[in-house]
């Protein structure tokens, strides 16, 4: 398991293309998906568990542009770790970590909706706020604002709703990283949570729904992993 990949969370902010130089958005994430795939192990395009994120990431990347698909790449990164980020220029990557994390597509839907929103929101375009980190992660660098990641989360649950999911996915999601870390690490996600609470309102319950297409691709990816992840109670 790459020593790297361990030091990133779920949701954990934008990888490179974040410059404030909209212009070379599309050439710097390529070079960023460059590195990311000569550091770390990605599966395959036509791996079952690859093919079955791409649909679902561009269902819900194509519910608010009128049913086009777009140029949306989803990629998964073989690492026990679950992590999920954007990489600008429409690639997002989530871990076999991730998908063997959630309880259900609603779950998996609402980390996808959360990852397409800091590009839909410009946030690979925008310099970060004073609030913002940037951590050097081997040679790619990640972007970390607390500000940016409530809007995408208030955008995630809008999309969802369009999309047919349950909006009460995202909580869901961010109340199982925050049993994951040290209470001490939890302020921003509990901020994300306080913001959140106000944009789902009565919604905040998640209910988790049976998939079985979700189901038979986080076998898989038990199976070609061993296990080793608790799934989010």
């Amino acid at each position: 398991m790459s020593p790297v990949v361990l030091g990133l969370g779920l949701f954990g902010g934008l990888f490179g293309g974040h410059d404030g130089n909209c212009r070379q958005g599309v050439e710097q994430a390529a070079r960023t998906m460059q590195r990311i795939e000569r550091q770390w192990p990605l599966r395959s395009p036509v791996d079952p568990v690859v093919v079955y994120l791409q649909r679902l990431g561009e269902r819900l990347a194509s519910v608010d542009a009128g049913g086009r698909r777009g140029s949306w790449r989803f990629h998964v990164l073989r690492n026990l770790e679950p992590t999920a980020f954007a990489a600008g220029g429409g690639n997002i990557v989530v871990s076999d970590g991730l998908i063997a994390l959630v309880r259900g597509e609603d779950e998996l839907a609402a980390v996808l909706a959360h990852e397409i929103a800091h590009q839909q929101l410009g946030h690979f375009c925008r310099a970060s706020s004073d609030a913002g980190r940037r951590i050097r992660l081997g040679s790619v660098v990640q972007h970390f604002d607390l500000d940016f990641e409530i809007d995408a989360d208030a955008a995630a649950v809008r999309r969802l709703a369009l999309a047919g999911y349950d909006p009460g996915a995202m909580r869901g999601v961010l109340t199982c990283l925050t049993h994951r870390r040290p209470r001490s690490s939890n302020s921003g996600l509990n901020a994300r949570l306080d913001a959140l609470d106000g944009v789902l309102g009565s919604r905040s319950g998640a209910q988790v729904r049976s998939a079985p297409g979700f189901e038979r691709v986080r076998r898989l990816v038990l199976e070609d992993v061993g296990g080793g992840v608790k799934r989010c109670r």
